[in-house]
């Protein structure tokens, strides 16, 4: 059930998102106010907002414990709404099929004798079923079009990284501490890193911006990385990149084999 397993892991980074700020650079030794931390939060909010659909090809590399597990080609398409469809290509052929309508979730695996399907109610909570780090389909679709997935909160704080010449925005659940983190640099124009934190104050995963790309005045990921501390490490090597295309329902959905 290898597969299974790393289907997804190009779900799984340093470059950057780049955000549109104001051209007024702030002095870097101020501290950071509730304001600044509101207009970033605005400005990730409305990143990319235009990019309605898009799909890609590139290759997947998946290590475990720093050991290469996976190293295979994969493509996808992408739509708002958490739209998404995913396929695995081995020696050239489709060996893996997965999909989201919204409502249900798709998956087809071509092995010997009958093939695997399988249908289940999509809740988008997570596809830690899957794999081993429970990342949201919304969350890999911002990713691929280059947003910032970003959580429910209580409050946000801007904190600067003396050491690092960097900020990092906090976003905080209203009673149990920290639900997500994102790295800016010293502008606070670009993202490199976000972090997603466990109710407990444990790492969910860690998405890594290694690369981005302007594709149609787009800044979408050229490289792409998530992992977490139990070490798996899903990588995402883009090799071609399309921005609003056209969908229609009917490619988010998979029907059983015949």
């Amino acid at each position: 059930m290898i597969l299974i397993f790393f289907a997804v892991a190009f779900f799984a980074g340093c470059s950057s998102i780049t955000a549109r700020l104001p051209d007024r650079a702030p002095d870097a030794r101020d501290t950071p106010t509730a304001a600044d931390a509101q207009m970033v939060l605005s400005i990730l909010r409305n990143q990319n907002q235009s990019l309605q659909s898009f799909k890609g090809i590139g290759k997947i590399k998946v290590r475990y414990k720093q050991k290469l597990k996976f190293d295979e080609r994969i493509a996808w398409i992408g739509s708002e709404n958490a739209n998404l469809r995913i396929e695995l290509l081995v020696s050239g052929q489709s060996a893996v099929k997965m999909s989201t309508d919204g409502k249900w979730f798709y998956y087809y695996e071509a092995r010997q004798g009958e093939p695997l399907y399988k249908k289940d109610p999509a809740t988008d909570a997570s596809l830690k079923r899957i794999v081993a780090i429970p990342i949201k389909v919304s969350d890999i679709v911002h990713l691929l079009a280059g947003r910032v997935p970003l959580r429910e909160h209580g409050s946000a704080k801007l904190i600067r990284q003396d050491s690092a010449n960097s900020y990092v925005l906090a976003l905080k659940r209203k009673w149990a501490g920290v639900t997500e983190k994102i790295f800016l640099d010293e502008s606070k124009s670009r993202v490199h890193q976000i972090e997603f934190y466990h109710h407990t104050g444990s790492l969910v995963y860690r998405v890594l911006f290694e690369e981005m790309q302007n594709i149609d005045g787009y800044q979408v990921p050229a490289k792409l990385r998530i992992l977490n501390d139990d070490g798996a490490d899903f990588h995402l090597i883009v090799e071609r990149y399309w921005t609003n295309i056209n969908v229609s329902p009917s490619m988010f959905v998979l029907n059983p084999p015949k």
